[in-house]
């Protein structure tokens, strides 16, 4: 008789609590959300519910079209704490596992963020715990609403997060309104539009609090030259990066008095990037001005703590179209590696961010240089030490015939030269050994020699730095003017050739 009674107790029970769960599904959600499922299974001894073939679709605030829908083929929270939730009014989950996923958020970009917010007529102030987090082979994709095109997709998701708490009292207010445990990410197949030029592809990705490892990842401007020349308001590069893989040792995203974003690690490493730089100069130009680097770190809007970064076995080329008749002039950096200290804006004077880079300029000539700056310096005061060991001056001509018109013939034996400056000018002491150097002014059809223009030009150059003193030929400028509409790189060549200039001219 007993076991009857418990058998019907437990059946009353078992049909309450189902009951009770229909019931939150249907009425308890918040008024933007709907949800429809296939089956629901409890099991009161193992603390089980099951949903399966769940579909969820929010409506926001203020629009009637769906902006969030999620399918799963089951939802799963399995070792619920009845007595945690009787008696001290908390819940705690063993584990949540929620497989095979399919999420798609449509945005509209003409809409506030507000109207996306989920409403719910009561906060809700129960405390939660659940152990383990786990989503299984998800698929995640975001949808530009106006357009149809894609933002954002991510295949073959998986999710672990351990030690998930949210409290009432303590995390609520809190920028990430819960605290967690270890947290594992892995996905596919990842796309992302960067900007309305730029897409981001990464093949395979690897997300845990050891270290996150991106796989064939690659950044492109999604025109090609020609079109993106007749589309952009104004200069702007086209670019193509592609990297084997890139690795953040111990990464930490965090939040500074749960207002400013942070975000610290001590190693991360670029390994075999080619980055190659298109820029149309024939394009209005942009007149906006550029910051230095000191000066693009120090406003960040969030807290940046890089201890180290390198660049491992890098291919860098950058071409620049000048005239509309000639082809692009290019300069290249192959097997370029680079040691950077402390990319950050977290550290204080005299700590200074130092830029170590090894490579060979133009294909050949082996180059050193050591940067560096404090970001603190409201002045933005920078140095840039350079060392290049035999040039053939030739190499050179890839960019100065179709650019400047100009051969060079020749060679630089050695070449050193450090530039001060800062936001403003800059000054440059330059110190350069050479031999049978000669400049050829060309034709306007850029092959043959203009013979007279050449002869003038040679006037003024040395053709060698030899003197009764010294092989080597020794200037100093001072006041070289910054244009701060154009790119760091174009300080730093413009106090180079100013230096170089006054080195091979004839006092």
């Amino acid at each position: 008789m007993i076991i009857i009674v418990l058998g019907i107790g437990f059946a009353i029970a078992h049909y309450v609590v189902k009951s009770k769960i229909e019931n939150a599904l249907t009425s308890k959600l918040p008024e933007t959300v709907k949800l429809t499922y296939g089956d629901l299974g409890v099991s009161l001894l193992q603390g089980k519910i099951t949903l399966s073939k769940v579909k969820m679709t929010n409506f926001g605030k203020t629009i009637q079209e769906p902006n969030l829908e999620m399918i799963l083929e089951q939802l799963i929270i399995d070792g619920f704490g009845y007595w945690s939730f009787l008696v001290n009014k908390a819940i705690f989950i063993e584990a949540v596992i929620l497989n095979s996923p399919k999420v798609t958020y449509h945005h509209n970009p003409n809409i506030s963020k507000d109207a996306y917010k989920v409403s719910n007529k009561q906060s809700f102030n129960t405390s939660i715990e659940v152990k383990q987090l786990l989503l299984n082979q998800g698929f995640i994709k975001v949808v530009n609403s106006e357009t149809d095109s894609l933002k954002l997709q991510m295949e073959e998701v998986d999710i672990s997060l351990k030690e998930i708490v949210y409290n009432n009292n303590n995390t609520k207010k809190n920028r990430i309104p819960f605290d967690h445990g270890t947290c594992q990410v892995r996905f596919q197949k990842f796309f992302g539009q960067m900007s309305d030029y730029e897409n981001l592809r990464i093949s395979e990705a690897a997300l845990t609090q050891e270290s996150i490892v991106l796989r064939d990842l690659t950044l492109k401007t999604k025109y090609s030259k020609e079109t993106l020349s007749k589309i952009i308001p104004c200069e702007r590069d086209h670019f193509n990066l592609q990297v084997d893989s890139l690795v953040v040792k111990q990464p930490n995203l965090g939040v500074v008095k749960d207002t400013i974003w942070k975000f610290e690690s001590p190693k991360v490493a670029f390994h075999k990037p080619v980055f190659k730089v298109y820029r149309d100069k024939l394009v209005t130009d942009d007149e906006r001005i550029k910051p230095l680097y000191s000066k693009m770190l120090r406003e960040l809007k969030f807290q940046l703590d890089l201890e180290q970064v390198l660049i491992h076995e890098a291919d860098i080329s950058y071409s620049e179209k000048v005239k509309a008749d000639k082809k692009a002039g290019t300069v290249r950096f192959k097997a370029f590696n680079a040691d950077i200290q402390k990319v950050s804006n977290t550290y204080k004077s005299p700590t200074k961010t130092v830029l170590n880079i090894e490579t060979r300029f133009m294909d050949h000539a082996p180059l050193n240089v050591v940067w560096s700056f404090d970001v603190n310096n409201q002045e933005d005061l920078f140095e840039f030490q350079a060392e290049i060991d035999l040039l053939q001056a030739r190499y050179l001509n890839s960019f100065t015939e179709p650019n400047l018109n100009v051969r060079l013939e020749g060679e630089l034996d050695k070449t050193h030269f450090t530039i001060s400056g800062t936001d403003d000018t800059s000054s440059i002491d330059f110190k350069v050994k050479y031999q049978d150097f000669d400049v050829v002014a060309l034709q306007d059809n850029g092959q043959e020699k203009n013979k007279l223009l050449s002869d003038v030009i040679n006037i003024f150059v040395s053709k060698n730095s030899r003197s009764k003193q010294s092989s080597f030929k020794e200037a100093t400028k001072n006041n070289i003017e910054r244009h701060k509409t154009q790119s760091v790189f174009n300080f730093i060549w413009i106090s180079a050739r100013a230096g170089l200039l006054k080195t091979m001219t004839i006092d």
